[in-house]
């Protein structure tokens, strides 16, 4: 198959989408800017930038914080703070936090924590507080100072003193108690920069170069008892209300809409089908929590144990575009299914697509894989043809020649891939290093979706991989690693990643995802790093 068509001049426009977070007005905005300043002022966790929330969907935003505020209090989560607020914890921290001017507080990435009270900071670097729990961490991991020179703050007491960054980076990996102090300028998505009353300096701070925060979630499954809960309570917005605070606190968020919506397929009374749809009326959710695009690039857009086909795609399709619900990975024909969705953030420009390695792989990969006999030539192949309806496929040399040549036009290029196998932590190898050919062909990070469970972190060529943040909404409950997910949140710094955070969630009621405690965020991370180690182990 040809890896040259000029697919993306004429039809990346019709993917793009104006953010609902464009415009934030009404009596709705104010009382979500109060909420967020209370909250802000009150956690020692990082206090997200706001929302830009549309105007549509300012009223429903409002009345689901309510419900959704008690776990948004949860440490791990992003309350947003006002502009005024901004300035009152940003004078707060220069005044009491003793950093040097351009600098920031950070710690290991394995450090489950994301901040610190300013009283907390000259004692973490003098190393008078023994253990990580005494300043509101989970995990009792051992105060280390690590200095970097020219960056040792009087009264810091070092365990060791490294050359430069990467000797750190190296340094605080093997340190998960580890902390410093760094240029900003340096920074990346390598170590973890603590919020000091509330006030973090990457992500709030006044630069050239502003940060974008990204929210990425995993999959988003329709029908079954999703849908039979949400008809049950009579609101089709219940999946998404103890987070839709969060997911709106991000500049921008997309997620994987594992199945169908559509008006003209009854959704079945089976909980146990493999059938997933549910009715348009989800999709307010998705607005709600201020979704601004999703993957059609899975396993279940086109197939379903009712055999509805591509019919049922077509009409998601249709139901995305009528709710201004940007879409990608799948389309009517090829060229529609390999198009980018794109917009703006900040004076970027960003592209996003999906590629189906589970229905529409180029090659048969292991039996639970590739299923259903859907790799290329076989008779169930998914995969959209030139007149066909269907996925984005999984052909290496078609996606990375996609990625490069969106990597010459856009800021910031990522990939979400559909590949891997299903409740096993570790990605395959062809899965690895179907990642490593998309970060070489330009991509400015990956992250990977399909295996129901969390699964570990990675890095090539300085890029960050994100495989698997698991289940979202779906009504999976029968062990707790298909019960757990979490909220990617990425920063990035002109195109460069800069920082990587993740928020852990678990799906109550069959349905539901809350935001973990931080006792519950830590577990969850200690079995992610577990993962990670093992796949570096790997090599």
């Amino acid at each position: 198959m040809t890896t040259e068509r000029p697919i993306f001049s004429s039809l990346a426009p019709l993917r793009q989408r104006v953010s609902r977070r464009a415009v934030l007005t009404g009596a709705a905005g104010v009382g979500m800017a109060g909420v967020g300043t209370a909250i802000g002022l009150s956690l020692r966790g990082d206090s997200g930038s706001p929302g830009r929330r549309a105007a549509t969907a300012a009223a429903s935003q409002a009345q689901a914080t309510a419900e959704a505020s008690p776990q948004v209090a949860q440490p791990v989560g992003s309350p947003a703070p006002n502009a005024l607020a901004r300035q009152d914890l940003r004078a707060t921290a220069a005044a009491q936090a003793t950093l040097p001017d351009g600098t920031a507080l950070v710690s290991s990435l394995r450090l489950p924590l994301f901040g610190v009270g300013s009283r907390d900071v000259p004692n973490l670097l003098a190393a008078s507080i023994p253990s990580w729990v005494e300043v509101g961490a989970a995990v009792a991991y051992p105060v280390e100072p690590v200095g970097l020179e020219g960056y040792v703050p009087e009264g810091m007491a070092p365990v060791t003193t490294v050359p430069d960054y990467e000797a750190l980076v190296a340094e605080l990996d093997r340190r998960p108690g580890g902390v410093a102090v760094v240029p900003l300028d340096q920074i990346d998505w390598r170590v973890n920069v603590l919020a000091v009353d509330g006030f973090d300096p990457l992500r709030h701070g006044e630069s050239d170069e502003p940060v974008i925060r990204i929210g990425v979630v995993g999959d988003i499954v329709p029908g079954r008892n999703v849908h039979l809960k949400m008809s049950a309570y009579g609101d089709f917005t219940r999946p998404f209300r103890k987070v839709a605070a969060e997911l709106s606190s991000y500049d921008l968020t997309f997620a994987n809409l594992e199945g169908n919506i559509s008006a003209n397929i009854a959704p079945p009374d089976d909980p146990h089908t493999f059938s997933f749809v549910s009715s348009p009326e989800m999709l307010e959710g998705f607005k709600l929590a201020g979704i601004d695009a999703v993957s059609l690039a899975n396993n279940h857009s086109t197939w379903n144990s009712a055999g509805w086909g591509v019919s049922a795609l077509l009409d998601t399709l249709d139901a995305l575009d009528a709710a201004g619900i940007g879409r990608f990975g799948a389309g009517r024909n090829l060229d529609e299914a390999r198009a980018p969705w794109t917009t703006e953030v900040k004076g970027r420009r960003i592209a996003i697509i999906g590629i189906d390695g589970v229905t529409a792989n180029e090659l048969q990969r292991e039996p639970d894989a590739t299923v259903y006999e859907t790799w290329l030539g076989a008779p169930n192949y998914a995969g959209a043809g030139p007149d066909q309806p269907g996925t984005n496929p999984y052909i290496l040399d078609q996606f990375t020649a996609d990625i490069a040549q969106l990597a010459a036009e856009y800021d910031i290029v990522i990939p979400y891939f559909h590949l891997g196998r299903e409740y096993v932590a570790l990605p395959p190898e062809w899965a690895v290093e179907g990642a490593r050919a998309a970060i070489d062909a330009g991509a400015t990070m990956v992250v990977t979706n399909h295996p129901h469970v969390v699964q570990c972190l990675s890095s090539h060529a300085g890029r960050p991989i994100v495989f698997s943040p698991g289940n979202f909404i779906f009504d999976q409950m029968f062990s707790a690693e298909v019960r757990q997910g979490f909220i990617l949140e990425v920063a990035v710094r002109g195109s460069a990643v800069v920082g990587v955070r993740m928020r852990g969630v678990e799906i109550v009621d069959f349905h539901q995802p809350r935001l973990m405690t931080e006792a519950e965020n830590a577990a969850l991370m200690d079995r992610f790093w577990r993962h990670t180690d093992e796949l570096a182990a790997r090599g």
